[in-house]
Formats: structure tokens, C-alpha cells, sequence
């Protein structure tokens, strides 16, 4: 049964600019995901899954609690870091300048 849904757009190029920090990337994506983090692109896509998350959950989260990294087919997996175990299914998709992520919080009933 489906417990919650959330979804989230960034622009990519918000997130080129934030990447001129250098502690942009580690405060918004785990060790992890940092191995995949080769672009803009890639990371403004976790910055929408996490947010979509957060919405599908109804709650904030610190973007460290939760990561989000490619299976072996490259689909988006959502790992918890916090504890906790709900079941959520992601969609990552861009489009020139923009990111979209949808995320889609299941029950284990």
C-alpha cells in the first residue's frame, strides 16, 4: 500500500554554482554516492530524490540519512543511513536543465 508520494525538480546549473564550494558535494551526498558524483548532473539528481523522500515521508531528513545509489542495471536505490527501513522506490530523470526525482514510500503489509 502506498504510504506517501513526493517529487522534486532542481536546476542543474543551481547546482554547478553550489558545486564551487568544496563542501557542497560531501554535505549533500554520503561517501557513497561521492564515488558516483561525476557531474552536476548526477548530483543535482540526489538533491531531488532526497528531497522527493523527505516529501514522500512527510518528515526532514539530514541529507546524510538517506542515499540513494545506482543498482547494477543503474536504477536509483534508496539505502537508509538513520535506522530506518521503509520501502521507498525513486525516479531520477533529467532534462537539459533540469532534474526531476519522484519517490513513492510503500508499506511492507
Amino acid at each position: 500500500m502506498i504510504q506517501g508520494i513526493g517529487a522534486d525538480v532542481v536546476q542543474i546549473e543551481r547546482i554547478r554554482k553550489a558545486m564551487r564550494n568544496p563542501r557542497f558535494v560531501s554535505r549533500i551526498l554520503t561517501e557513497a554516492e561521492r564515488e558516483h558524483a561525476d557531474s552536476a548532473v548526477f548530483v543535482a539528481g540526489r538533491w531531488a530524490a532526497k528531497e522527493a523522500i523527505a516529501k514522500a515521508v512527510g518528515c526532514s531528513l539530514s541529507w546524510q540519512d538517506v542515499e540513494v545509489l545506482p543498482s547494477a542495471s543503474g536504477a536509483p536505490v534508496v539505502r537508509w543511513r538513520n535506522g530506518w527501513s521503509r520501502r521507498i522506490h525513486v525516479s531520477i530523470s533529467h532534462e537539459r536543465s533540469v532534474a526531476l526525482a519522484v519517490a513513492v514510500w510503500e508499506s511492507e503489509e
